[in-house]
């Protein structure tokens, strides 16, 4: 106590300011959890969801395909979708895909979850494939397994070439935000990259005619030149003596 007996205020949490730092950390704290939290829900949405109707996918009881960007699509709702481009002119799919062939088969391999319901899983691993987890679709893979494998197992597991492969593409499927920004630049760029190579080519085709195409053009202006001589009475006079 003081002299006039007031309470000295030495514990901390009088003083003026004290604990502020204290809120503000748990504030943070609090907004990064459930950011967290968001981003880990919007990965298993689009890892066990269908991108154009989002309605679940009935894994290892539906045809599944998957386009470049990583998306997944119940195939009866993407042919539907292209269809519908080229009857009514809506695109819902993306410039990305042009025709059926731009979107890829994919076989996951499947284990029961809590719920009793198949569940998408690593065939090595044996983890659930819920979009937290790197999952890369092999192209064009062995037909009589499954083609989608965790990132871990293809950094690991080196022999699984023999059965899984031949492996000449790999699409990460449902990829989180940042990475899916990466795979559009790649692409747009690997197209741009290819058109230039084609118009080059054209250019080239159209500047430089064969041999035997300059050959019968010769010939062919020397047949003309010859028959307007001998028409030519003036001409033919001058040219035949």
């Amino acid at each position: 106590m003081g002299a006039d007996g007031g309470v000295i205020a030495s514990s901390r949490r009088y003083l003026r300011g004290a604990g502020m730092a204290d809120t503000a950390g748990d504030a943070t704290k609090q907004s990064s959890s459930k950011d967290h939290a968001l981003e880990v829900e919007e990965l298993e949405r689009s890892m066990t969801t269908c991108a154009l109707t989002g309605q679940q996918l009935e894994f290892g009881r539906q045809a599944i395909v998957a386009c470049p960007y990583g998306k997944l699509y119940a195939k009866e709702a993407a042919i539907e979708a292209l269809l519908r481009r080229k009857t009514h002119g809506r695109d819902d799919l993306g410039t990305h895909v042009h025709k059926l062939r731009d979107l890829h088969e994919v076989r996951f391999h499947t284990s029961k979850g809590k719920d009793g319901l198949l569940v998408p899983t690593c065939p090595v691993t044996e983890k659930e494939l819920n979009g937290q987890i790197p999952a890369y679709l092999l192209l064009p893979g062995n037909l009589e397994n499954a083609n989608v494998l965790s990132e871990r197992a293809l950094t690991e597991m080196k022999e699984l070439l023999e059965e899984y492969g031949p492996i000449e593409k790999r699409i990460r499927l449902a990829p989180p935000s940042s990475v899916l920004e990466e795979i559009k630049k790649e692409l747009e760029g690997g197209q741009a990259e290819s058109k230039l190579k084609k118009r080059k080519q054209n250019g080239n085709d159209v500047a430089a005619p064969s041999k035997k195409s300059r050959n019968k053009l010769v010939d062919k202006t020397r047949a003309k030149v010859s028959a307007a001589i001998q028409n030519n009475e003036v001409l033919s006079s001058i040219f035949t003596k």
